[in-house]
Order: structure tokens, then C-alpha cells, then sequence
């Protein structure tokens, strides 16, 4: 037995389940078994990967795969973030400028940390685990450098305590290692449970490669269905026959002389019209976008009212629970390193303005009594101070562009006030970025549900796009839709977000 526990006739076997190069091909009937390929009396034991650790780079090209996992992605790391102090810190003035605020808000410009998040996010869903090491450069002291998963390994001893990290080529050619108090150095992000925690596309890999194997052969069955095969028998030579079939050019006749009634004989080989491909091709799409578990447009401009809000509630537990981990991954491993306590939080999101419970009634409420690039700058951005008031610019304004009520006259009555319902909002609007945001604030408000914003919304691009883009409208309204979904569908402000690390 060697040194690392393995003995010389399970190094094979063990490759073959590691997955090394493009992946070693699992036969049919060792699909759902587990190879180990180490001993459990071995001293220091190597962590086999998932059998198709070499498959997971090519999944995650197919085309579904991919933008599910972008979208996943912006869902969870790309809505941005900011850092506050814990809350018996948020009452006491200055605040804002507690040094250790400060200090992590430079860190994070520093080394880009926001992108660097949403790298190793995406790594962590695509192949299961995403190793990160801090180490000292010229940015910082705690700078990240991202490895690849495919040749990272844990090495842990009987009761499985982790002994040493490895970066290795192959099976014994190390390139790197960790040890001892070095392990402390690497920080490990997983997605899912086990030993590497499992891909996002680990349940969908053979779907996968039966739908890129039906790709190539759906194009040579059309072919060979739109050219039958032609077949001719002949009882004389057959040579003959072939060899004038092949050699005649397009326009020459072919001839066969001295043949007797029945000698030669020509049909064609038809296909069973009755074959059906095409449910089961469907079948395959939707049990890939049911694993894939994220907002696919194909998924959800089909599904019913009902299954369409289970399906963006599951996608938001997901992703919940994907910013739960990073935040503390974040905090525990970067922030309280370098800062005593108090360790600043991190909140996904951007940061609270106090005008999050305004409402629709509200706004319209004060609206008569601001000028017009007022009233578009709170429709657009619902936060923020408000630009300068240009009366100029709304003296020219015809009354019936104006969206919203006249301005209370003197000693008139004044009417009661009556909340505006989104949808007559929203097509009052000749803006669809401002119609959108209306969309998107009543959804993270709780006044409308995820089907009812997204019925709307499809409605208020179409008819913004079918303006815009007679011809071309379709396809116009149906980028904007997907894009609108995955920036604006998800809710920020949960509890969850602002939970402390223990």
C-alpha cells in the first residue's frame, strides 16, 4: 500500500471515477454506484470527486444549462450589496464612519470583491464546490484567488479530519499543497451536501447528453427523411448496375440493356409517418428546466397561475439560502479577520432609503405639487433626494399628457383620495422603464403577486415594443421580458439578509 493509503491496483479505478480530461464514460450498469477507490484504514485518505466531475465543463456549455446558471446567478450574487454595522451600532451617531465599516467597504474595492463574488458563486453551482484562497498581494493582505475544482482535492484522516489540500495535474502529480496551518488560508464555498457537495447540473447530466446526441442526429434524420433511400435489385450483375448509377453524370440517363421482365426492379424506403419524436423531445426540455430549478422563460410562459408562483417561491427559497451562506461565508472568513468586533455585516441588495413603505397612494398624493422632471425622477428611482423643480418645462405641457391629477384649486373641495390601480398607472405611461419599476415595486411590496407582475409586465412591453418595433416586435418583447424576470423578480429585503454570524 502506498503512502497515501491507495494500493497500485485501485489507482485505475480511481482515476476513472475522479473524472480526469473529458471525463471517463460510466457504463450503464455502474451508473448510481459509488466508487471509493481508498481504504478506510489508510492514514491519510485522498476524497474521491463525483464520477462525473470531468462531465460538469461540458454541461455547463449546453446552451439551457448555461443561462440557468447566469440567471441563478444574478438572481443571488449580482443584485449588488452593502455593509452596516450591527443594529445596537445603528442608533449611535456616526455610524456610517465606524472605522471597521470602513475598512472593509476599502477591502472590498480593493480587490473587487462583488465581482469576485459572483465568480465564485457561479463556480460553486456549476461544479459543486468552489476552493478560494486568500493570500497577500499588492491590493491586499486578504486578496482571493480562485482555484479549479477539477484538480483540487481533500486529504483526511480515518475520522475525517481534514489533514491537507492539493492542486493536482493527475493522479499523484501535485502542483500545490496545504497543510498543517496552512488550510486556513483556503476558504471553501459548496453547493449542495457531500464530500464536493453536488452540481446544480449533477441530476441533469444524462438528459443533457441525450439532448446533444439528439442534436446531431435529428439533422441527419431530417436529411434522410426529406432524401429517401432509394433501392434497386436486379437478379443480373450488380456491379454493373451500381457502377452506372454512380458514374453517370446529373443529366444522363441511365440504360440497361438485355434484361428480361422482373430482372430489375426500383422502390424507395419510407419512414413510419406514425413515428413521434416530439413529445418526448419536450418531455426531455422540461425535465432539464425542472432540474436546472431556475426562472427559464420556456418554463414559465406555460405553466398555470398557480404552478408559476410555486415555481418563483421555490427559486427564491434557493436563493435565499444561497445569499444566507455566502453572507456568512463572507463575514466569518474576510470581514472578522481583519476587524475586531464589531464585525460589520454584509445585506444583499442596495440600501435603504426609509421611503421602502411608501405606497402607490402616497406618491399620487403629492404628485400635482412637483414638477414634471420631479415627478419622473421618484417614478424611476422611488428613492434618493429630488432634482431641482423646472417650471418652465411644464408650462408647455398639454393637460392630457399629464398623467395625474390637476392641482387642488382654492376653496375647491378636495376630492378623496383614491389609490390608482398599477394597471391604469402603467398604461398611462409613455416610459417602459418607469411602467417597469412600478411593475417590479408593487411586486417587492407585496401588493400584486410574481404571475400578476409578470402578466402585466408582458403586457405593458408588448405594447411598448409592438410602437417601437412593428416588424421585429416579438422578438424585442420577449429579451426584454427574460431580462426583466431575472433583474427585477426578487425580492431584497428579507429578514434573512440581515441575519449576524454566530
Amino acid at each position: 500500500m502506498s503512502a497515501t493509503g491507495f494500493k497500485s491496483s485501485e489507482r485505475l479505478l480511481y482515476e476513472r471515477a475522479v473524472g480526469y480530461g473529458d471525463g471517463y464514460k460510466v457504463k450503464e450498469s455502474d451508473k448510481g454506484k459509488t466508487v471509493t477507490g481508498y481504504e478506510f484504514n489508510a492514514d491519510m485518505i485522498r476524497l474521491p470527486h463525483p464520477i462525473n466531475m470531468g462531465s460538469y465543463e461540458k454541461w455547463g456549455k449546453d446552451p439551457e444549462s448555461r443561462v440557468a446558471l447566469e440567471v441563478l446567478n444574478q438572481i443571488i450574487a449580482g443584485v449588488g450589496y452593502y455593509t452596516e454595522m450591527p443594529e445596537e451600532y445603528q442608533t449611535k451617531e456616526g455610524e456610517k464612519n465606524h472605522p471597521n465599516k470602513i475598512k472593509v467597504d476599502d477591502y472590498a474595492e480593493d480587490i473587487n470583491l462583488d465581482e469576485k463574488i459572483q465568480e465564485i458563486n457561479y463556480q460553486t453551482m456549476h461544479k459543486g464546490f468552489c476552493p478560494v484562497e486568500r493570500y497577500e498581494s499588492d491590493d491586499s493582505p486578504y486578496d482571493l484567488r480562485i482555484l479549479p475544482s477539477e484538480t483540487f482535492f481533500k486529504y483526511v484522516d480515518k475520522k475525517g479530519t481534514i489533514l491537507k489540500y492539493t492542486q493536482e495535474r493527475s493522479y499523484g502529480n501535485i502542483i500545490n499543497t496545504w497543510q498543517g496551518e496552512e488550510t486556513k488560508s483556503i476558504i471553501w464555498f459548496q453547493f449542495g451536501y457531500g464530500d464536493y457537495g453536488m452540481s446544480l447540473l449533477e441530476p441533469i447530466g444524462d438528459l443533457l447528453d441525450a439532448r446533444t446526441q439528439m442534436n446531431i442526429d435529428m439533422p441527419k434524420a431530417v436529411h434522410r427523411w426529406a432524401y429517401p433511400i432509394p433501392i434497386m435489385e436486379t437478379s443480373g450483375s450488380k456491379q454493373s448496375l451500381q457502377d452506372t448509377c454512380q458514374d453517370r453524370d446529373i443529366d444522363d440517363w441511365i440504360f440497361i440493356g438485355n434484361v428480361n421482365e422482373g430482372e430489375v426492379r426500383w422502390k424507395t424506403l419510407e419512414i413510419d409517418p406514425q413515428a413521434r419524436f416530439i413529445p418526448y423531445i419536450e418531455l426531455i426540455y422540461y425535465q432539464i428546466c425542472e432540474g436546472l430549478h431556475a426562472p427559464l422563460l420556456l418554463y414559465l410562459k406555460n405553466a398555470t397561475e398557480a404552478s408559476a408562483t410555486v415555481m418563483m417561491e421555490s427559486v427564491d427559497r434557493l436563493s435565499n439560502g444561497r445569499q444566507r451562506y455566502n453572507k456568512r461565508r463572507v463575514e466569518r472568513y474576510l470581514f472578522a479577520p481583519q476587524t475586531a468586533d464589531p464585525v460589520p455585516r454584509l445585506v444583499w441588495g442596495q440600501p435603504k432609503t426609509g421611503l421602502e413603505d411608501v405606497t402607490l397612494q402616497d406618491l399620487s398624493a403629492i404628485m400635482p405639487y412637483l414638477a414634471k422632471n420631479q415627478q419622473q425622477h421618484i417614478l424611476k428611482q422611488y428613492m434618493g433626494s429630488l432634482p431641482e423643480p423646472d417650471w418652465k418645462e411644464d408650462a408647455d405641457i398639454a393637460q392630457i399628457k399629464m398623467p395625474f391629477q390637476p392641482v387642488q384649486q382654492p376653496f375647491q373641495k378636495k376630492p378623496q383620495a383614491q389609490e390608482i390601480p398599477v394597471e391604469t398607472l402603467v398604461e398611462r405611461l409613455n416610459d417602459l422603464d418607469t411602467s417597469l419599476d412600478i411593475i417590479a415595486t408593487n411586486f417587492s411590496m407585496g401588493k400584486i403577486k410574481v404571475t400578476e407582475a409578470c402578466k402585466l409586465a408582458d403586457r405593458t412591453i408588448a405594447a411598448h415594443m409592438q410602437r417601437a418595433f412593428p416588424e421585429s416586435w416579438e422578438a424585442k418583447r420577449e429579451e426584454r421580458f427574460t431580462r426583466f424576470v431575472q433583474e427585477r423578480l426578487v425580492k431584497k429585503d428579507k429578514p434573512s439578509y440581515t441575519v449576524t454570524v454566530d
